[in-house]
């Protein structure tokens, strides 16, 4: 095959954990593929790699063929190959694009070998060791009928019509003629004489296709040309089409003009000399029914990220901090498609360590709460697990296992940022079959989460200093009841005070589904930069008992959660987010504002 949609891998050449990277979830090819397009980003313990400096080029190696009992392919199961690729394929800062040639895919099996880049140096990296699935190659019986053939699929069904009704004629003749000579060969017919005579033929029917022509009664070139004019005008837009997509991230059609202005003033306020950490909350991307506003404009939502993407560059971090999609009518379906689309475009997007946090909206629990019964529109954790690479530690955040709360030391920088999760919440279903503690009105903390931040994520040195960011605010700070039901945040907000106070004791509850027993003991003091929920769609600052609680406005562009949601929608309003700025020498904190919002300056 000529083209498909580019595929893009982030793969660490630290190799993180020594484990076999499946990525069967993204890429997979089938025998006869021919210069498949595949996007790999390169990183180095979350750093982009910058290959261009080393004049390093991609390759890859390995073996196709069936796996042993341990899941290898080796030289005794497969067929070795290797694809050494040049500068041409180096796209970006850590991106390659590699147009994998039908040599990399020689049998049915599986691909078990590795990434990585070289130079003529002598230089040469590796990254875990890479897996995926070769498929035979029979057409897939589902794929290549309606409603699910391909625009380009359709479009060779035209033009193969079109050739069996205006071409027809000649089609069948050339056929006819060509089968005389194949015939004649086969059966050893050499006789020059005969093949003399079956050629002065041949050349007799041509010249009787040009008077035909030239008489009018055959197909002319004009009438060719009328008829693959349209097939190469469509050709043409397929094409433009595809490379109108930049790696993935080309959501919407890509930054639009409306940002472009705020973008540039956006690059000149962030101020390098600080620590910057990006967060954008509540996009709540989505295409249900008309909440949002008329014509499912909350569509636009993804292409936030690009916005962000744009000055990433100047970023040490960046976190979505919740309710990045919304709810989706009827099952999961279309929520689990959304979530896909919005990682791949967050870690596609951005050039820094980023990870994602969950919200009260994302897993589509609303619908469980309106007559839907059991977990059947609930997307379930392992789709978030997936999605938002948690279970890879993609740039060395620390998690405890593979949970959505992490914590991530920036190098060089002594700051840590710690990302809760206040959405813990289990499918538990009530005596009614209903879900008993969904999302959309209840956060909950559990005691796991507790445990980990008392003895693992608060648990930094007097030079350390740490910002917290969760989706939904303390309940008691920013807002009384910030839900209709909040689980064990009053224990977070007792940890909090304790690491900033340096005091020891117990977080205690009896709460049945949710009990809590955990013992905290800090020695000294902690440097507590602040607290950063997102939520209520509004913002707002406050010093509770010293420490700084921040509220940062809603993404998506609406005016705080009622009255015209339409409001900002295609002004350059549209979009909010900010980066925060922290000067750990002076103990200062600076928010710059994308879009809507007041910058805000504080010390801690």
């Amino acid at each position: 095959m000529d083209k498909l949609k580019p595929t893009m891998i982030i793969l660490d050449i630290n190799k993180p954990g020594g484990q076999v990277y499946d990525i069967s979830d993204s890429f997979n090819a089938r025998v006869g593929d021919n210069k498949v397009p595949l996007v790999v980003k390169f990183i180095e313990r979350g750093i982009i790699e910058r290959m261009k400096q080393e004049q390093l080029t991609p390759f890859m190696t390995g073996y196709v063929g069936q796996p042993d009992e341990d899941g290898k392919v080796t030289a005794e199961t497969g067929t070795a190959v290797a694809f050494h690729g040049s500068n041409d394929n180096i796209i970006g800062t850590g991106l390659v694009k590699m147009n994998l040639p039908g040599a990399m895919f020689p049998q049915e099996g599986r691909f078990y070998g590795f990434f990585g880049l070289e130079n003529d140096k002598g230089k040469r990296v590796t990254t875990n060791t890479v897996c995926f699935q070769v498929e035979n190659d029979d057409p897939d019986m589902y794929f290549d009928t309606l409603p699910f053939r391909t625009e380009l699929q359709k479009l060779l069904d035209w033009a193969t019509a079109k050739s069996k009704t205006t071409f027809g004629d000649i089609s069948n003749a050339w056929e006819a003629l060509k089968k005389e000579i194949e015939d004649a060969l086969t059966k050893g017919n050499t006789d020059v004489d005969n093949y003399l005579s079956r050629l002065k033929l041949a050349e007799e029917r041509l010249e009787q296709y040009e008077k035909d022509l030239a008489a009018g009664k055959g197909v002319s070139q004009e009438d060719i040309d009328k008829e693959l004019n349209p097939i190469d005008d469509r050709l043409d837009k397929l094409e433009a089409k595809e490379e109108s997509s930049d790696l993935l991230t080309d959501v919407g059609g890509g930054i639009r003009d409306i940002f472009t202005g705020q973008i540039s003033n956006m690059k000149a306020r962030i101020n390098s000399d600080l620590v910057n950490i990006g967060m954008i909350n509540d996009v709540h991307y989505t295409d249900r029914d008309n909440f949002w506003g008329p014509d499912n404009v909350a569509e636009t939502g993804i292409t936030h990220l690009l916005n962000m993407g744009e000055v990433s560059d100047k970023l040490d971090f960046a976190v979505s901090v919740g309710d990045n999609i919304d709810d989706n009518n009827g099952d999961n379906h279309f929520s689990i498609k959304r979530i896909e689309d919005y990682g791949m475009t967050w870690f596609t997007a951005l050039e820094c360590p980023a990870a994602v946090l969950l919200g009260n909206h994302d897993d589509n629990s609303s619908h469980a709460t309106s007559g839907a019964t059991g977990n059947d529109y609930i997307v379930p954790d392992s789709e978030f697990i997936r999605a938002y690479r948690q279970n890879v530690n993609l740039f060395g955040e620390k998690r405890n296992g593979n949970s959505n709360y992490f914590y991530y030391d920036i190098p060089n920088k002594k700051v840590r940022v710690v990302g809760i999760n206040d959405y813990e919440n289990p499918n538990t279903l009530d005596s009614n079959g209903k879900l008993k503690y969904p999302r959309i009105n209840t956060s909950v903390i559990t005691g796991a989460q507790l445990k980990w931040l008392a003895s693992d994520a608060l648990n930094v040195g007097a030079d350390t200093h740490v910002i917290v960011m969760l989706h939904c605010p303390i309940d008691g700070t920013l807002k009384d009841n910030p839900t209709d039901n909040c689980y064990n945040h009053d224990l977070l907000r007792q940890l909090l005070e304790a690491f900033k106070n340096g005091t020891s004791g117990t977080l205690t509850s009896s709460t049945t589904d949710f009990p809590v027993d955990v013992d905290y003991s800090f020695t000294s003091k902690g440097t507590l930069i602040g607290v950063f929920a997102g939520h209520t769609h509004t913002e707002d600052y406050q010093v509770i008992n010293g420490i700084n609680y921040v509220l940062n406005l809603n993404s998506v562009g609406c005016a705080g959660n009622s009255g015209n949601r339409t409001l900002y929608f295609d002004t350059k309003d549209e979009d909010s987010w900010s980066v925060i700025g922290i000067d750990p020498t002076n103990k200062k904190v600076k928010l710059t504002k994308f879009g809507r919002g007041t910058d805000l300056d504080f010390t801690y």
